[in-house]
C-alpha cells in the first residue's frame, strides 16, 4: 500500500466532511449557504427548449448560478424525482411541484462560462419557488457526490482488504510451493534427471500404463494356478477315501505339481507386488507433479492479484488525494445566485 502523509490528512479531511455531518443530519442537507441577488434587469435568457410562450405562461423567476465541476450529465438529464424528494424539493408549492414534473425547466453551459464551472438556469413559478429550486438542485448534486466519494472510499476499503487477505495467505502458499518444488524435482532428477517436466510426466503415464498392462496379466496368471491348485488339492483329498484306490506314484507326483504350482504362485504374487510398487511409485511421482504445478499455480495468481489489488489502491488513493469537484460538496461560484424575473 502507498501512503503518504498528505494522502493520510486528506482522506481524514474527507471523511470529516462527508461522514461526520451524515450522522447527526438530514442527509439531504446541504451546508453551503447561498447569496440570492434579485436583479430587475432581463439579460438575454438561454435557450430553454420551451416551446412558443411557455416561458411567460408558466414561470415567473429563473435563477442563474455557476457550479464548480463539469456537470453536463446534469444538463442533458435533469434529475427531476431527485429534487422533488430533496427537502427543498417536498417544501416546493403544488404549482412548482406539477410544472417541473412535466417540462424541461433547466439550461446548462459547460462549455464557454467560468473556467472550471457549469452554468445553470432554473426556472421556477415564483421567487421563493425558483430559490427552492436551486436549493433543491444542490441538493441533488450533494447527494451525488457524497456517493461518488463514498464509493471511492469503499473501493479504497475493499482493495486494501484484498491487499490483507493476500499478504496473509501468500507466505504460508509460498511455502508449500517451495517445500513441493523441493521435493518434486528431488524424486524427478533421482528418475528423469535430465528430461525436462513434460517428457517425465509422459515418462511416468507410459509407465503406469505398463504395469496396468501387466497387473492384468498377473492376474490371468494367478487365476490358471490358483485353479490349478484347487484341481489338485481335490484329487489329493481322494487318498483319506477308503472307496478310491491311488497308488503311491500318483499321490507323490500331485504332491509334486502342488509344490510347484505353489512355487510358481509365490513368484507371480511377488512380480504382482513389484508391479504394484512401481505403479505407485510412477502415482507418487504424478501426484507431486500435479501438486507443484497447482500451487505454482495459485502463488502466481496470488501474486497478480496482490499486484492489481495495490495497483487499484494507488489509483484510487491517487484520486482521493486530490478528488475532482465532481466528488468534493458542491461549489456555488462566490456562493451566489442570481434571480431574475420573467414578468
Amino acid at each position: 500500500m502507498i501512503k503518504s502523509k498528505k494522502l493520510q490528512l486528506v482522506t481524514v479531511l474527507l471523511l470529516a466532511c462527508f461522514c461526520a455531518p451524515l450522522s447527526g443530519a438530514d442527509p439531504n442537507e446541504v451546508s453551503t449557504e447561498l447569496k440570492f441577488d434579485i436583479r430587475q434587469g432581463l439579460p438575454q435568457l438561454k435557450h430553454l427548449r420551451l416551446k412558443g410562450g411557455a416561458t411567460q405562461e408558466l414561470y415567473t423567476h429563473y435563477a442563474v448560478l455557476f457550479v464548480k465541476g463539469k456537470w453536463s450529465n446534469y444538463g442533458r438529464s435533469v434529475p427531476i424525482e431527485e429534487m422533488l424528494e430533496t427537502s427543498a424539493g417536498q417544501s416546493m408549492s403544488k404549482r412548482q411541484r406539477e410544472v417541473i414534473s412535466n417540462r424541461i425547466i433547466l439550461y446548462y453551459d459547460d462549455g464557454n462560462t467560468i473556467s472550471n464551472y457549469t452554468y445553470f438556469q432554473l426556472l421556477g413559478v415564483s421567487e421563493d419557488d425558483t430559490k427552492k429550486m436551486v436549493e433543491a438542485f444542490i441538493e441533488v448534486l450533494a447527494n451525488k457526490t457524497n456517493k461518488q466519494m463514498q464509493l471511492f472510499l469503499s473501493k479504497r476499503q475493499k482493495y486494501q482488504k484484498e491487499i490483507d487477505e493476500i499478504q496473509k495467505e501468500l507466505p504460508e502458499k509460498q511455502k508449500q510451493y517451495d517445500e513441493a518444488t523441493e521435493k518434486y524435482n528431488e524424486v524427478k532428477n533421482a528418475r528423469y534427471f535430465p528430461q525436462n517436466p513434460q517428457e517425465s510426466y509422459r515418462k511416468a503415464m507410459d509407465t503406469i500404463f505398463q504395469m496396468d498392462k501387466t497387473l492384468d496379466i498377473l492376474e490371468i496368471e494367478l487365476a490358471g494356478i490358483r485353479g490349478k491348485l484347487d484341481s489338485i488339492e481335490s484329487y489329493r483329498r481322494t487318498k483319506r477315501l477308503p472307496r478310491k484306490d491311488m497308488s503311491d506314484v500318483t499321490v507323490d507326483k500331485l504332491d509334486q505339481m502342488f509344490i510347484e504350482q505353489v512355487v510358481e504362485l509365490t513368484g507371480v504374487e511377488t512380480r504382482k507386488e513389484a508391479a504394484l510398487r512401481i505403479r505407485r511409485r510412477e502415482k507418487e511421482f504424478l501426484v507431486l507433479f500435479d501438486q507443484q504445478g497447482n500451487l505454482e499455480i495459485e502463488v502466481n495468481e496470488l501474486k497478480n492479484s496482490l499486484r492489481m489489488s495495490e495497483n487499484n489502491l494507488r489509483s484510487v488513493e491517487k484520486i482521493l488525494a486530490d478528488p475532482v469537484p465532481e466528488m468534493l460538496p458542491p461549489k456555488v461560484f462566490q456562493n451566489k445566485v442570481t434571480i431574475y424575473p420573467l414578468k
